[in-house]
């Protein structure tokens, strides 16, 4: 990956520049820096993680993609014994990636696994039935791809884009997370509106999250969909976000941003100098139950 127009910036590179700089180097690599894998190249990995939650949001939505893509809705007969056994195929061929390593002393059973994907295939069909996510368009995995400006290239892939005459241009993303609404970010569906509004020309009318382990059900009341409010202001916040972002990697400010909450879920904690030193320092400042609470949450819970 190197400087200059070349480099397009993506929602995940974004996030990750914004959080700590040093992790976005060292994941994705930049110019002629060398962090240990060669100029330009990402840093190895200290430890291999566990993809088994990957793998089944995986599963599910490139099973969603054969199912627009390739019309498979237009023969409702039959189809959801159909998506089943491709939910299955494909689920045994994303184990086989290298990049799908999953540790099954931490993942649940194979079986359980499998189980997940077929759900939430077959649950997308009642939700997409129930809010009529058909149209004259209906495709998925959309690239998007547009400049702010002659300098800054952005790009994005939607999972769903429909449109419907009495609906509009609806953009979807799906989620597997098991708690509905968690560890998703509304700005992550309105940087996909940017990116549409800088390809076609035009605003989407909306955007939602799609919930595969939480599908539309009547009796429940669970809609099996999330739609996000976003407005012209909030696209042009994001396009500022992304021109300071890459101000900031051209000029290759990289310096880290330790902090629990940033580097809970990050590859490099246990080898980022800033990160050690600063865990040392609070060992040395406060008493270990406060410091322990901090790093795993930023927050303790307090009992009586």
């Amino acid at each position: 990956m190197g400087k200059g127009r070349a480099f397009t910036l993506y929602w995940s590179s974004l996030v990750k520049y914004e959080k700590c700089p040093q992790f976005f180097l060292w994941s994705k690599g930049w110019g002629a820096i060398d962090v240990g894998s060669g100029p330009g190249r990402p840093k190895k990995y200290p430890t291999k993680d566990s993809r088994h939650h990957a793998v089944m949001g995986i599963v599910i939505q490139a099973v969603i993609e054969d199912l627009y893509n390739n019309e498979l809705y237009r023969h409702p007969e039959g189809l959801p014994k159909l998506l089943a056994e491709k939910t299955e195929k494909e689920f045994d061929y994303q184990l086989t990636k290298k990049r799908n390593y999953v540790d099954w002393n931490v993942a649940p059973p194979r079986k359980e696994m499998l189980q997940v994907c077929l759900d939430g295939v077959a649950g997308f069909l009642g939700t997409m039935k129930a809010h009529r996510l058909l149209g004259h368009v209906a495709k998925s995995e959309v690239d998007l791809f547009g400049y702010i400006d002659k300098y800054n290239p952005i790009g994005g892939r939607a999972d769903n884009i429909v449109e419907r005459k009495d609906t509009g241009i609806t953009l979807f993303d799906g989620k597997n997370s098991a708690h509905r609404g968690k560890y998703v970010d509304a700005d992550q569906l309105r940087w996909y509106a940017l990116c549409y509004l800088l390809s076609y020309g035009k605003m989407p009318d909306r955007l939602a999250f799609l919930y595969f382990r939480f599908p539309y059900n009547e009796e429940s009341g669970e809609s099996g969909i999330e739609f996000i409010d976003f407005s012209k202001e909030d696209l042009q916040g994001l396009a500022k976000r992304a021109i300071k972002a890459r101000r900031g990697m051209d000029k290759e400010k990289f310096e880290p941003t330790p902090s629990p909450q940033n580097c809970k879920f990050c590859d490099f904690e246990t080898v980022c100098e800033a990160r050690i030193n600063q865990k040392a320092s609070r060992r040395r400042h406060k008493p270990d139950a406060l410091d322990d609470a901090l790093d795993e949450g930023g927050f303790l819970e307090l009992g009586f």
